[in-house]
């Protein structure tokens, strides 16, 4: 048997998200032949502490490290890479505007999908974490303009673990017997958990669970908040659980057979479900019989879920429109 690589770029390598990440890469690997060529981008001001990190991965004695290349560099960072993380983003800050995020934001997802164009492997996966990550994954998306939009993906799992949690502990079940539990629309207070369709142990979780009423309001402020109540109790945002839920999502795009029932992945519509077309909207995905991610199909939504759905895509859209404002896009 031959070896093979796969070589992954990670953008703001030096952070906490992928410092949590890292040393849990290997996980990605369902072959044992296989070896990473990690390729870690962040700022110059970092390349210091960037080295430190690539230190830590040396002192890790792992096997399925190949080389490791940190970088300030795009073309170094981008070139032949076959899975992109984009983690590297500027947070929001007391007083900033969401157009000044979104500005700052849009030169650095603007250079990244340039450089993804010109320099990445031709079956190259782009996957977006760094906030707000459904509309940075549309500029770097439209700046990439010879890939295809089936390529790029923004995370939403956080979202849905979240859900999975606090449905577990609110009423003592089994997470492992937990399915079909997604999250639509916008990484933002918007987003919304679909638990109609949800299953236990293979059976409606509506028919298993009691307050409704809890369902429909109470955790979906839950999950929507929960980034901001993390903040405020550590001081910082999410870092290792924004970590494994990387890992969730990016296993689901290496394999079809890591995926059980229907999860949350953000990629670009077609308009299914009212979304405008073009914009990166978390929907509820699968791999269907051809063994393609898609969205699934058919799905019949009631009004309540509609019009909550259709908020969150409206707010997607009007960033889209607020991305062509400033310039970010053409």
């Amino acid at each position: 048997m031959t070896s093979s690589t796969l070589t992954i770029t990670i953008t703001g390598a030096a952070g906490q998200i992928a410092y949590a990440l890292l040393p849990r890469l290997g996980d990605l690997l369902f072959d044992v032949e296989t070896r990473i060529v990690l390729k870690l981008l962040d700022v110059e001001g970092a390349m210091p502490a960037l080295e430190a990190v690539a230190m830590e991965i040396e002192d890790c004695a792992v096997s399925w490290i190949e080389k490791v290349v940190c970088t300030s560099d795009l073309k170094t960072a981008f070139d032949g890479c076959q899975l992109a993380l984009l983690i590297g983003a500027s947070p929001r800050v007391k007083g900033m505007e969401r157009s000044d995020l979104l500005l700052k934001n849009g030169d650095i997802f603007r250079a990244h999908g340039e450089a993804i164009n010109k320099y990445a492997a031709k079956d190259i996966k782009v996957f977006v974490v760094g906030n707000p990550c459904n509309t940075n994954a549309y500029i770097c998306m439209n700046h990439a303009r010879d890939v295809p939009s089936h390529r790029f993906f923004s995370m939403s799992m956080l979202d849905q673990n979240r859900a999975y949690a606090f449905m577990a502990k609110r009423y003592q079940l089994d997470i492992s017997m937990l399915e079909n539990l997604c999250v639509w629309g916008n990484h933002s207070p918007t987003m919304y958990v679909d638990y109609q369709r949800a299953t236990y142990a293979g059976k409606p979780l509506l028919d298993v669970v009691d307050a409704h009423d809890w369902l429909a309001n109470e955790y979906q402020e839950m999950v929507a908040n929960r980034g901001s109540a993390v903040i405020q109790a550590r001081g910082a945002s999410s870092a290792a659980s924004a970590a494994n839920a990387v890992l969730d999502s990016v296993m689901m795009l290496l394999d079809s057979h890591q995926a059980y029932g229907a999860f949350s992945m953000g990629v670009c519509s077609h308009g299914e479900y009212g979304a405008r077309p073009g914009t990166i909207v978390s929907y509820p995905c699968h791999y269907n019989a051809k063994g393609q991610l898609s969205i699934v199909e058919h799905i019949d939504l009631d009004p309540v879920t509609q019009k909550y759905i259709a908020l969150s895509f409206d707010e997607i859209a009007n960033e889209a429109d607020l991305c062509r404002d400033l310039n970010l896009i053409g």
